[in-house]
């Protein structure tokens, strides 16, 4: 087992996945980096290799049983694990979720729900043990959506506001245990692929609200390692949106 912390990070090939594994590796993290593309892995693990040790999980999140692998591969890799931040950003390649309720796919919700608040709750569980060996820290990725209300957002905004309930109950209980639990909610992330899929109109739209400046991950990252770290042991429960001053 290593002496250094170890931090796994899910959906770590995505634009805000990858800024975290790098701010943790600088900030002296042995980092676990999970993803679907075994070629990116090894690109973003080549690049961590030149701070510290890294290891890759490969691996999709689609079914009931797809979080207990992960983790035990990122277990065996270095004997422990302090911290899971989940960075996956996933939903049906099908159907309808965002836009005008009424013009959305019902076939699909059951699925979106499962690829968001079910995937973290069953990560977890799995890596529930294993962080509370040491006393370590869980963090989702939602969006603001799940806090604040917005139109076109209705099906997103329920599974992001799911996710908040759990890590707050999860935070209160799992404190017996020593593990910390977190939201952390962007909005418009700058330079990634969901950004651009949202076009450059509602982009500058937004970017003229906030007025402190859209985030980039690269904003995202540092207060993420942060809460996973020793000068964050008294906190727990929080959701923190990163968002440039768009909301409030």
């Amino acid at each position: 087992m290593t002496d250094a912390k170890v931090m796994l990070v899910t959906g770590a090939t995505g634009s805000v996945g990858s800024a975290v594994a790098r701010e943790a590796v600088r900030q002296g993290w042995t980092v676990v980096a999970h993803g679907r593309s075994d070629e990116r892995l090894a690109s973003l693990i080549g690049e961590l290799q030149d701070f510290g040790r890294a290891a890759k999980v490969a691996g999709d999140v689609g079914g009931e049983g797809d979080a207990a692998p992960i983790v035990e591969a990122a277990t065996q890799a270095f004997g422990r694990i302090d911290a899971v931040v989940d960075c996956v950003s996933t939903g049906p390649r099908a159907g309808k979720l965002t836009g005008p309720f009424k013009d959305t796919t019902p076939a699909q919700y059951g699925a979106f729900f499962d690829l968001s608040a079910a995937w973290f709750q069953r990560l977890a569980h799995a890596a529930y043990p294993h962080v509370a060996a040491q006393g370590g820290t869980l963090i989702a990725f939602i969006s603001d959506a799940g806090k604040f209300a917005a139109a076109n957002q209705t099906i997103v905004g329920a599974a992001r506001a799911a996710t908040i309930g759990f890590v707050r109950n999860l935070a209160v209980e799992a404190a017996r245990d020593g593990i910390r639990a977190h939201c952390i909610a962007p909005s418009y992330v700058l330079e990634s692929r969901s950004a651009a899929a949202m076009g450059s109109e509602r982009l500058v739209k937004a970017s003229k609200r906030a007025g402190l400046g859209l985030p980039t991950a690269a904003d995202i990252a540092p207060v993420t390692v942060f809460l996973c770290g020793d000068g964050a042991a008294r906190i727990t429960g929080q959701v923190i949106s990163v968002n440039g001053g768009l909301n409030a």
